[in-house]
């Protein structure tokens, strides 16, 4: 009998068919977490710079109007077309706030607030607390 247990112990050591198995069960949680991070950060910074972009592209298309209502207006069409232009963002959550300047020199400065609320980085500030709500880009054109 315990010639026959020994045997079998010594079969269930020499078996190794189980080891991949265990070894990705070890390594499996750490490799899901730096793809997250990995797909985190990358969100982020592609959010962070179309805002940007966005502010940037908005203070650009209002250098056409003739007076400083007309810039206005095509700066709002232009923040209107944000999810067309840049995929990275949902329409709902881009925040505008457009300021005109008539000192001298005239100009404008626009504002672009993105929530993050329902995108990966809300997932992620749940998870590891980063506290990003929102993430902001702003421009400014003198004319």
């Amino acid at each position: 009998m315990r010639h026959k247990t020994l045997r079998h112990l010594n079969n269930f050591r020499r078996d190794t068919s189980g080891a991949v198995a265990i070894e990705f069960v070890l390594i499996a949680p750490l490799l899901f977490a730096l793809l997250f991070g990995i797909m985190t950060i990358g969100y982020y910074v592609g959010v962070s710079h179309s805002v940007s972009q966005l502010a940037t592209g908005a203070a650009r298309a209002s250098v056409a109007g003739l007076d400083m209502q007309e810039r206005v207006e095509l700066a709002e069409a232009y923040l209107s077309r944000a999810s067309v232009n840049y995929p990275l963002l949902t329409q709902s959550a881009v925040t505008p706030d457009i300021r005109t300047e008539t000192t001298n020199p005239p100009g404008i400065t626009i504002r672009v607030t993105y929530a993050v609320d329902g995108t990966v980085l809300d997932l992620a500030n749940s998870l590891l607390k980063l506290n990003i709500s929102d993430i902001t880009g702003k421009s400014y054109l003198a004319y």
